[in-house]
């Protein structure tokens, strides 16, 4: 684990008076050094700072982000291009453990110093005014600011706090953040826990090579943890790094949860089913024949992150409230806790599968710790735009310092979903196989991941073309997948409202015209009533059809791109690119559909037939040989929007 006193004493000594003039870290100022270990950790990546390889005239690249002292509060500032216009990130640093009250102050003051500088710039201290003269911050970038405390305290959270506006940042945090080993699985370093008053612990040594341990683990160090490591930049919290999914949020849970820790904190350990942790080592200290205090490295708890995470919120708003009679109670609180000693990680695997039964797991769960799962999420979310979230375990957040576009969040099993329709043109098993994919299928023996299904899509061989489709494609078309997806859900909301429009005014004419005109309005309402059907279910034969006219006219837009920014900004542009989804794409998917189930009673039952897919794909490839105007419309369109 990387230790951020050391890389303080490296960066002064590489840094130290410099700029001249203006230094950013001052002579004998060592906390100054602190700021640049926030910024690369932080902004490193964005931002192409690594300060382990720069030299002191490099200065320059990270100086142009810190603001020398006298700063008014703020010592970094990040300028980011954002859809909306530009964002910025105001950060204030601090190498010492603060109060909830010093950290709500601190970021109060970064607020006042900005909006006194949009009021009148003469007001602030020349090195912040000097600094943000050099960015394009204007009063219409207000309502895009953030403000991030960071400090050395494990404090990360305070009463009033704006979400998503103020941010608190722990030195747990950064040093998580950039132990770059543990960012595809993160767990817990080391900690030490205290074995309960009645001194019970069990050991279980069956296995030399898996011992076990059974003791009693005070709630309000169980709550200390799940505070302590909530990792807001990375999005999750890493004491359940290994676990198969995040603690799923319950009210009814963590209310009955907290009746009982004000009421009869004592029986909490009957109410309850206890925690079962992972760890590679423990240590256990006697006194006087007891166990005194379990010592847990590298650990995770893999089961228990609902009772965990209820203690953590307890304590959080008990101590937000001042509320110390709750936090009494809560000592009084104690968890059986199962800490088994594990290394090797097929096993750790396994347990995590066999652990889970009490809110019951789905496969993908089981499979989110799987090597391919963790490179295809990496891949997709690191690095340069666009980034892509893809959530592969419930509860996961996305990560807070990476901006997404709105179609850019999704799972893994929509993504899968996607795929089968979209690049592999299969809209029958992303309608139909959903629940099969991430199946492990024990029957089959050909040397798949899970089974075909998910072999396909995620098979991870670097350079080899038998891996899975989603490997073979670029972060660009992926991205563009996942658009095509979102064109449909607001171009069917936007066609479906006009559908119910006309059948609303066939209805009005229904009761003012006479018996025999009836008929031709009851007539359109079935049509309709139709067509709005199909819409509703026809989201993955629409991805095959967008995909079709990409098959068959290669050439009409290689290498070009949507225009996102345009889309997301502009409400014009956006109104027209839906629009034109519609009616070349969404329109014909429909009429196809509406063509080829003519005879079709059953809609649903057509869908879910296997045979469908075959007969939608022959009807797409005749409507593009017949209809010679189709590819015309497709450029246009392309030349509409895309660039």
């Amino acid at each position: 684990m990387v230790k951020l006193d050391d890389l303080i004493e490296n960066y002064y000594e590489k840094f130290v008076g410099l700029p001249n003039g203006k230094p950013i870290v001052r002579q004998n100022q060592k906390n100054d050094a602190f700021e640049i270990v926030v910024l690369e950790t932080l902004y490193g990546k964005e931002k192409e700072i690594d300060v382990q390889k720069m030299s002191a005239s490099d200065v320059g690249k990270i100086s142009k982000f810190i603001v020398p002292p006298p700063d008014d509060g703020i010592d970094i500032v990040i300028e980011r291009e954002d859809i909306d216009g530009n964002s910025y990130d105001f950060i204030q640093v601090k190498n010492a453990e603060l109060s909830q009250l010093d950290i709500q102050q601190a970021l109060s003051y970064m607020e006042k110093t900005v909006e006194k500088y949009l009021k009148k710039p003469s007001d602030i201290n020349n090195n912040l005014k000097e600094l943000l003269s050099e960015t394009d911050f204007s009063r219409s970038d207000k309502s895009n600011c953030r403000y991030i405390l960071v400090h050395r305290g494990e404090i990360n959270f305070f009463k009033g706090q704006k979400d998503g506006v103020e941010q608190v940042i722990t030195g747990t945090e950064l040093e998580i953040i950039r132990d770059g080993e543990r960012s595809t699985l993160p767990r817990v370093p080391v900690e030490t826990f205290g074995a309960d008053s009645f001194n019970n612990f069990i050991v279980y040594e069956e296995s030399q090579d898996n011992p076990a341990i059974l003791m009693n683990i005070c709630g309000y160090d169980l709550a200390r943890l799940a505070i302590k490591y909530t990792n807001t930049s990375l999005g999750r919290n890493i004491l359940f790094g290994q676990n198969l999914r995040e603690s799923l949020s319950k009210s009814k849970t963590y209310d009955g949860m907290a009746d009982t820790i004000r009421k009869e904190p004592e029986k909490f350990w009957f109410y309850n089913n206890g925690i079962t942790v992972i760890a590679e080592d423990y240590d256990t200290k006697y006194e006087k024949g007891s166990v005194e205090r379990v010592i847990l490295r590298e650990f995770s708890i893999i089961n228990g992150a609902q009772t965990t995470s209820a203690l953590g919120r307890f304590l959080k708003e008990a101590e937000m409230d001042n509320n110390t009679e709750d936090i009494d109670q809560l000592k009084k609180v104690y968890v059986l806790a199962r800490i088994l000693k594990v290394t090797d990680d097929d096993f750790k695997s396994q347990i995590a599968i066999f652990n889970n039964t009490q809110n019951p797991i789905t496969t993908r769960d089981m499979a989110s710790n799987r090597e391919e799962q963790l490179q295809l999420y990496h891949g997709l979310i690191d690095g340069i735009a666009p980034n892509i979230y893809m959530e592969i375990r419930r509860g996961m957040k996305a990560p807070s310092d990476v901006k997404l576009y709105k179609h850019q969040y999704t799972t893994n099993v929509e993504m899968a979903q996607l795929a089968y329709a979209g690049f592999l043109r299969d809209p029958f098993i992303a309608k139909d196989k959903k629940n099969a994919i991430f199946d492990t299928d024990y029957k089959q023996t050909e040397g798949y991941l899970l089974n075909e299904y998910y072999h396909r899509l995620f098979h991870y061989a670097s350079g080899d073309e038998s891996q899975g489709i989603l490997f073979k494609k670029s972060k660009e078309e992926i991205n563009e997948l996942l658009f095509v997806h979102y064109l449909y859900k607001m171009s069917k909301k936007n066609l479906i409202a006009e559908y119910k429009k006309r059948i609303n005014e066939a209805q009005e004419q229904i009761e003012k015209c006479d018996e025999s005109k009836k008929s031709k309005y009851e007539s359109s309402i079935a049509s309709y009533e139709k067509l709005k059907a199909i819409a509703n279910i026809c989201v993955f034969y629409c991805v095959a059809y967008y995909y079709g006219y990409k098959e068959d006219f290669p050439n009409a837009d290689k290498n070009l791109h949507y225009r996102y920014e345009d889309f997301y900004s502009d409400k014009i542009f956006q109104n027209q690119l839906i629009e034109g989804f519609r009616d070349l794409f969404l329109v014909g998917t429909i009429e196809s559909i509406k063509d080829v189930t003519a005879s079709t009673p059953n809609l649903n039952t057509w869908v879910r037939d296997k045979k469908s897919t075959g007969v939608f794909l022959d009807k797409i490839e005749e409507r593009l040989q017949i209809d010679m105007s189709l590819e015309n419309k497709y450029k246009e369109y392309i030349k509409n929007f895309k660039h």
